[in-house]
């Protein structure tokens, strides 16, 4: 039976939230320690929960992929693994040799040159001496660094003292391999060659942990994955459902931030009196002839107000206006924002086919289904904004009148480019020509 090469269970790290509290805090420990008493496991005043709670278990060949936002733990996670920190609560097991790759040109000191902290690297990744001799120029070939290897690391570039470091751990053939957010250093073909070590790493037998934020990274690489977010463990195992649940995450954290600031904006265009701004550059204004006072996202099935939609399902939007002088040919416009462009999406109701010769004073209700749609999983934003078919101007408009996410589909995994925000379902055919 194939044993375990990293085992975590029930892994916790606290800090303190002040430099004060942790000098405070690590003076009780280590005297509770001289005393042989351990660390105290309780959470006190003026710390905080790094990790909590965290357990999982890899076998030989294992890849994990850790995701989270910043701050989730993650770095914490690997510097417990690797020794750096002591858990305050569970236990860590790790078997055979352990290379890691934490911070560039971590464990090198500036002062020597490459070719010296190769060897002091190397003998902290516990090869030998004569190990290394046999290896150093493999080493310094993998890293592209020839001309460089004499210079002291302090005059290195971080992207320089990644590839040497990288390079140390992944061809010093470690048992275990822990990286944090360094496959994105060096062109493209360097890069290559990093994973296809790491690759052959996994073939061989060697257990990879893998910090990153990119998606892509993570899936190629990894067989297993851990979510984590403020120090606990969201998702553990399957390496495609971790991808979702940090993207969803990401979405989440992007809605509580946006929401917070077009509070602030919404805030601020209005006057004291009430009244809507009569120019631009304001997040709402208008005429004052009819104002929307609320957007809201409805469920196609239940119709029940909801903040977010499923990956090509139809919804509702509702519009709720209140109509304060007569309107001619009233034209209803929305369009969406997604994070990173403006304006994505148009909803007109002149050129969806509907138009009304007047509408008079009154309250109203809009509901807008869109009957198919396939965003990708991500945040959106919607703009609504009223016009007259004869005036030129705004009668109404209102930038970020609601946002909602588009969850990931369970039958799906979306995960090709971040910054995509349309899917397009197509038929492929690949046949080879004939010679």
């Amino acid at each position: 039976m194939t044993k375990s090469s990293v085992v975590v269970e029930q892994l916790g790290k606290k800090f303190g939230l002040s430099l004060r509290s942790a000098l405070k805090y690590g003076l009780v420990d280590s005297l509770r320690r001289s005393l042989g008493r351990g660390k105290d496991q309780r959470l006190r005043p003026g710390e905080f929960w790094a990790l909590q709670n965290v357990s999982f278990s890899l076998e030989p060949g294992d890849a994990m992929g850790i995701m989270g936002a910043n701050g989730s733990g993650k770095t914490t996670l690997l510097r417990i693994l690797n020794g750096t920190f002591s858990p305050d609560t569970g236990k860590v097991a790790m078997r055979g040799r352990i290379g890691s790759l934490i911070a560039a040109g971590a464990g090198f000191s500036p002062m020597l040159t490459g070719r010296e902290n190769v060897f002091i690297s190397g003998a902290l990744l516990g090869m030998g001496r004569a190990e290394i001799r046999k290896r150093f120029d493999e080493i310094v070939a993998f890293s592209e660094l020839e001309e460089f290897i004499d210079m002291p690391v302090r005059n290195y570039s971080s992207g320089m003292s990644v590839r040497l470091g990288f390079s140390v751990a992944v061809l010093g053939t470690p048992d275990v391999l822990l990286v944090d957010e360094v496959l994105a250093v060096g062109d493209i073909a360097f890069q290559k060659k990093c994973y296809e070590r790491i690759l052959a790493l996994k073939a061989q037998g060697t257990t990879v942990l893998l910090v990153s934020h990119a998606i892509g990274a993570i899936w190629a690489v990894c067989n297993k994955g851990l979510f984590l977010n403020k120090g606990l463990p969201l998702v553990v195992g399957d390496v495609e459902k971790v991808c979702k649940a940090y993207d969803e995450q990401n979405a989440l954290n992007a809605r509580v931030a946006l929401e917070k600031e077009q509070s602030v904006a919404a805030a601020a265009s209005i006057g004291q009196d009430g009244a809507l701004p009569t120019v631009y550059g304001h997040s709402r204004g208008g005429t004052g002839d009819v104002e929307c006072l609320n957007v809201r996202l409805l469920s196609a099935f239940t119709g029940l107000e909801v903040e977010y939609a499923e990956f090509g399902e139809s919804f509702f939007i509702e519009y709720s206006y209140v109509v304060r002088k007569t309107i001619p040919q009233p034209i209803f416009r929305s369009s969406f924002d997604a994070v990173h462009y403006k304006f994505i999406v148009s909803i007109d109701s002149y050129e969806q086919g509907y138009s009304w010769d007047v509408i008079g004073p009154g309250k109203y209700k809009m509901c807008v289904k869109l009957e198919s749609q396939f965003l990708r999983p991500g945040l959106y934003t919607i703009n609504t904004s009223v016009v007259s078919r004869g005036i030129g101007v705004h009668l109404f408009y209102w930038l970020g009148a609601t946002s909602f996410t588009v969850r990931h589909p369970e039958n799906r995994f979306l995960y090709s480019n971040e910054n995509a925000i349309v899917f397009f379902p197509v038929c492929m055919n690949l046949a080879k020509e004939e010679e």
